[in-house]
């Protein structure tokens, strides 16, 4: 059943730290003379309007990118990230807010490619209309899971694909847990980032553990302090890359902290 929309989510405390580190490779492979193909396995609409009924309603967004713009002095490992959100409202004033298909299309250079994944007909909907007219984009209302690994880079090319799931469902863990293995044999030189949530629970840990050991990578992750008032099951939120380079992991996990110390200032 499809029923996850992240417009009630977009800019919220795990898009923050997802968002940051995907700025932080984009922008550092950008530098670079290899053209980049990037996949994304679950793409929604791409770019939020925060003013929607929907984004209002979820009221995510005041704590997570809201907090980072009302910092007098954002830490320089944010600036590709927030450049983007400010380039979108000169105005000063948060309306919308880039997903990760928009972070990638604006940091991607002409000659790179890009293929999104959107099985939801309403978010594949919006995602078309999004970012239809970019002759660099390819956009595929299929599953994200089976259409990506009919793909492969071209001569040259630095793949990187982007795994954000909803986890709705105990499926959803499941059909990823059965995935990267495939994914990292398919390409075995692509770069893979993986969003994971992280519960109050602690579901995620033997998750987490089997990722880890799947191959060498960086984890970065940051919790948040518990809120007696919230229904919510999550706690924290985590991001696993493959095969990005060092300085790029430092910087994934010195991104996790700000954000760790920045939640608990919220208290």
């Amino acid at each position: 059943m499809l029923s996850y929309q992240h417009i009630y989510h977009a800019g919220n405390r795990a898009d923050v730290l997802k968002h940051a580190v995907l700025c932080a490779v984009l922008s550092n492979l950008a530098r670079q003379k290899k053209p980049v193909f990037y996949v994304e396995t679950h793409a929604a609409r791409g770019m939020y309007d925060l003013d929607s009924k929907e984004a209002v309603k979820g009221a995510e967004y005041p704590d997570g990118i809201g907090r980072v713009l009302d910092l007098k002095n954002p830490p320089a490992l944010f600036q590709p990230y927030l450049s983007e959100i400010q380039r979108l409202n000169p105005d000063g004033k948060l309306k919308f807010y880039p997903g990760s298909p928009a972070l990638a299309a604006h940091y991607l250079r002409p000659n790179d490619r890009m293929a999104f994944f959107e099985l939801h007909p309403k978010e594949h909907a919006a995602l078309q209309d999004n970012f239809g007219n970019d002759s660099r984009i390819q956009i595929r209302k299929a599953d994200g899971y089976r259409g990506a690994l009919s793909l492969a880079p071209r001569s040259k090319e630095q793949m990187v694909v982007l795994i954000d799931p909803s986890y709705e469902t105990l499926a959803d863990l499941e059909a990823l847990i059965e995935w990267v293995p495939k994914a990292l044999r398919r390409w075995p030189n692509a770069i893979l980032m993986i969003w994971m949530p992280l519960f109050k629970d602690g579901r995620e840990d033997e998750f987490g553990a089997y990722l880890a050991d799947l191959e060498a990578g960086g984890i970065a992750g940051a919790r948040w302090p518990e809120d007696p008032d919230s229904n919510s099951a999550l706690a924290g939120t985590a991001m696993i890359s493959y095969r990005i380079a060092p300085e790029l992991i430092a910087q994934s996990a010195e991104i996790a902290e700000i954000c760790e110390n920045l939640w608990a200032q919220s208290v």
